[in-house]
């Protein structure tokens, strides 16, 4: 189960033709997320643990600003993007690992919990 709490996420783009690499952070609480990337996209969604297979599933809705371009390669254009994201983590806090597909590119996710909420 992911603790409530302030993570820092790191990603980096695994495909032959795009190798960038970014951070940002995101609050988990309650089954809620919301974050943003140094790239200045939005983070919001939900997540879900399966008490019997151990493992956390993340949906999250990215909304990629104007002109703004992912570390795949994509580019969200002049009235930029939203991209629709799932992930699944095997394991839980402190850190949690992930592939995920953004935009039909593989991204490496790394999850690290820093802190409890804010009350």
């Amino acid at each position: 189960m992911f603790d409530d709490g302030i993570y820092e996420f790191a990603f980096k783009a695994r495909s032959e033709t795009a190798a960038g690499n970014g951070d940002g952070l995101a609050l988990l609480r309650a089954g809620t997320i919301l974050g943003s990337d140094r790239g200045g996209a939005l983070f919001t969604g939900r997540y879900e643990f399966d008490p019997v297979s151990a493992k956390a599933t993340v949906h999250v809705r990215m909304q990629v600003p104007p002109e703004g371009e992912l570390v795949t390669g994509f580019s969200a254009g002049p009235e930029g993007a939203l991209i629709d994201i799932v992930g699944r983590f095997d394991e839980v806090t402190p850190v949690s690992t992930s592939v995920i597909e953004v935009a039909g590119e593989p991204v490496e996710l790394k999850l690290t919990y820093l802190t409890p909420p804010p009350n």
